[in-house]
């Protein structure tokens, strides 16, 4: 089993756009979303939802009324203010710490499973099988849902004897950057010709040499800031990065997203992508 993961380092670097249209390009393969704080792949995807499971990022205290004794010990110990005059815990401010259950005298107080969030599973073109989630506003552990949407991908890849998972990674360099790039055999950088992206793009791929993972570049809207561009290029060649192809600004393309549409549906996006799509393949 192979994953090719895409990440920018950065959103806004079109990413998400060339994801939907490799895996559109692929013979055959499972798609997966790991951006869980803002799923945008199954808009260009629409899978049918057929398999949706809770999430739990942690725990929140929880107060019995019927066992309390209003003995004021949780308040006074809660460095977050979460319990309230009448003695219960205000959702929202409880960080799920345990130290009131601990210290309260009647064991008034229990710790239960906060609800993070949602992953899916879903089905598109036909018999595609697709992961993604669904992080609350908010909610912490975003590493730990990646985490799990990865490990029920590959298990059902495995169980289906599927050999490619492509997978749509989250933008910046945080956990939960870090939990999409667990056990993956190729990522794709994705930039722009742009200082922000070009500083997060070496961000990024800092974080990707320390895990030991190979790379490919590719530039999109190349031809908007040729200088910049230039200047990946060599970065690029002195890291030793291959470049798979640079993509040129597209009005097609910019139609196509707004219009909730894979690029590579059309034959003239097709035609442009499928080189990049070829090297892609026969590198990994």
């Amino acid at each position: 089993m192979k994953e090719i993961l895409f990440i920018s380092g950065k959103g806004g670097t079109g990413k998400t756009s060339l994801t939907s249209s490799f895996i559109h390009l692929a013979e055959s393969c499972i798609a997966c979303d790991y951006d869980v704080d803002a799923s945008n792949l199954p808009i260009l995807m629409k899978p049918s939802k057929v398999f949706t499971c809770d999430f739990s990022a942690g725990f929140q205290a929880r107060i019995d009324k019927d066992s309390c004794v209003s003995c004021g010990i949780c308040a006074e110990v809660c460095h977050f203010d979460a319990v309230n005059p009448e003695y219960q815990i205000m959702p929202l401010a409880c960080e799920g710490c345990g130290f009131c259950a601990k210290l309260c005298p009647v064991q008034a107080i229990s710790m239960v499973s906060r609800p993070s969030g949602h992953w899916f599973q879903g089905i598109f073109d036909g018999e595609r099988i697709m992961f993604y989630a669904d992080l609350r506003p908010g909610e912490e552990n975003s590493g730990k849902l990646v985490a799990q949407v990865k490990t029920t991908a590959r298990k059902t890849a495995s169980l289906v004897k599927q050999p490619l998972i492509i997978a749509d990674g989250p933008p910046g360099i945080g956990c939960a950057v870090i939990s999409s790039m667990v056990e993956v055999d190729l990522v794709i950088l994705v930039t722009e010709p742009s200082y922000s992206g070009f500083h997060d793009l070496q961000r990024v791929y800092r974080l990707m040499s320390l895990r030991g993972i190979e790379g490919l570049l590719i530039i999109n809207k190349h031809d908007l800031n040729p200088v910049i561009c230039r200047e990946i290029e060599n970065w690029a060649a002195q890291e030793g990065i291959p470049l798979a192809g640079k993509v040129p600004f597209s009005q097609l393309i910019a139609q196509s997203i707004a219009g909730g549409e894979i690029p590579a549906a059309h034959p003239e996006i097709r035609e442009m992508l499928f080189p990049i799509w070829e090297k892609i393949t026969n590198h990994l």
